[in-house]
């Protein structure tokens, strides 16, 4: 008889937003509010028991919104990054931008999923105020080969002028 595998997997990001100096002695401004937790559960299987898990899981797409804090003129870009706490090397996190929030000036890039890791990578741009750009989370990589347990990182957003 073939053991019936109920996998007890939860994902989950916890979020921190940071303020980095620019050239002058202002400090830019960023708020995130929000976060993702996805349990994995027998449900997610393929085709039942003895099956692999479904591989892929998207949060929705406002799961974080970003505020930016900036004088009207003044050009910004946010970077992303994590802080793995209990990771597994195959789980891979990205994140996109799913929208422009709202403000005066556009925002740029960041609307393709991109691979979040543990350096800073520039995820979009704009200029002044940004209230509530939201934010979504793709996991990918995940499989019965894992072991059971919770997963969870830490995700960085900062904004920088120049």
């Amino acid at each position: 008889m073939r053991p019936h595998y109920s996998p007890n997997i939860t994902f989950g990001v916890a979020l921190i937003w940071c303020a980095v100096w620019s050239g002058s002695a202002r400090a830019a401004g960023i708020t995130a509010v929000g976060g993702w937790s996805r349990p994995i559960t027998a449900d997610d299987l393929l085709a039942g028991a003895g099956s692999d898990l479904v591989t892929l899981y998207e949060s929705v797409s406002n799961a974080t919104l970003l505020s930016l804090d900036e004088p009207f003129f003044t050009r910004w870009r946010v970077s992303v990054r994590k802080a793995d706490t209990t990771w597994d090397p195959t789980l891979a996190l990205y994140v996109r931008r799913t929208g422009n929030g709202t403000g005066f000036w556009p925002v740029s890039g960041g609307t393709s999923y991109q691979l979040v890791t543990d350096t800073d990578t520039v995820l979009f741009s704009g200029i002044g105020d940004r209230n509530s750009v939201p934010v979504q989370y793709k996991l990918s990589g995940v499989s019965v080969q894992l072991t059971p347990r919770t997963y969870s990182a830490t995700v960085t957003f900062t904004v920088a002028t120049y």
